[in-house]
């Protein structure tokens, strides 16, 4: 579906009217989803609650809850992965005429003035002559209250910039697709998320797509979000003690799988192929045998490796 936005208007209001969120949810706790979109009810003007396949059971009971609300349920038979459940949403969005979308996780829930501090912030860039590709809040997570850092990519390594050493604006290498906003114009040139990637490094493919365009990325520390990273959190020696999330085997066989897919990306630049292996093989030493089910992890992981060396997509 063309993303055009020729049809937007130049006095668009500054944040409410111009943003459209999207928020995907499968096998969502009601109570939990029901704090995420109420947050944004009075920050945007649409909210687009793409269900991937949780069952009639769970959408009836949503639709109960979304009545009488600036929330538009649309419900898909299957799970057809994030990457095409955010598709579909950008392009309900689109069709509105709005300037921005914003995407959300099930579990994100935004700070009171989070859009608007990050509406003004990408207007601010603009101004000094950037088109950013996406600007994205720093993350509080929920269970421990750690302020989140953003990635960058230097020399084959990742490092992490925390908010506490800069003023507001943080440019990044990357940015979780959970908080971020986007312009429907940056997402014409761009395209939409790459939906065989399914889940995992969805964001960060599409990153990659962004910067090799010569976009720029960009966090912001006043924006604030409440985010749930993994099932539960590590915290573990390394140099320093470091929270680390933990995903289920079956997160484990996307996250290795869609590590090669990205290896054979031709917008793959050198520090970012460097830091990708670095990682995806401390990844499978630290959780292939330090966390359990260690056999089952492993098993998964060695088939994402395979898959992605055939260049398999989709569901596994």
């Amino acid at each position: 579906m063309d993303l055009s936005t020729s049809n937007i208007t130049s006095d668009c209001c500054r944040h409410v009217g111009c943003v459209g969120a999207v928020v995907v949810s499968y096998l969502p706790d009601p109570a939990v989803l029901m704090r995420v979109l109420f947050a944004l009810v009075p920050q945007v003007s649409r909210i687009f609650l793409v269900d991937n396949g949780s069952g009639e059971k769970v959408t009836a009971e949503l639709a109960t809850f979304l009545a009488g609300h600036n929330i538009e349920l649309v419900s898909l038979s299957s799970n057809l992965g994030i990457a095409a459940a955010q598709n579909i949403g950008i392009r309900c969005v689109a069709e509105l005429g709005l300037e921005f979308v914003i995407l959300l996780d099930q579990d994100s829930i935004a700070a009171s003035d989070m859009v608007d501090v990050l509406v003004e912030s990408y207007r601010s860039l603009s101004c000094e002559g950037i088109t950013p590709a996406a600007v994205g809040p720093a993350t509080v997570d929920q269970r421990t209250g750690t302020l989140g850092k953003f990635a960058r990519i230097r020399n084959g390594l990742v490092s992490q910039v925390s908010c506490s050493a800069v003023d507001n604006f943080v440019e990044a290498d990357f940015l979780v697709s959970s908080g971020s906003l986007i312009s429907l114009a940056v997402l014409e040139k761009l395209g939409e998320m790459n939906e065989g990637y399914f889940i995992d490094h969805v964001d960060t493919e599409w990153c990659l797509r962004a910067r090799a365009q010569g976009l720029k990325l960009y966090g912001v520390c006043r924006a604030r979000l409440l985010h749930t990273l993994g099932d539960k959190v590590l915290r573990v020696w390394f140099g320093r003690w470091r929270e680390v999330a933990v995903h289920s085997p079956l997160r484990d066989y996307f996250m290795c799988r869609n590590t090669i897919l990205m290896l054979r990306n031709p917008f793959m630049v050198g520090s970012w192929r460097i830091a990708l292996l670095v990682r995806l093989a401390m990844f499978m030493v630290f959780f292939g045998f330090g966390v359990s089910p260690r056999n089952r992890r492993l098993k998964m992981m060695f088939k994402g490796l395979l898959h992605g060396f055939r260049g398999r997509v989709g569901s596994l």
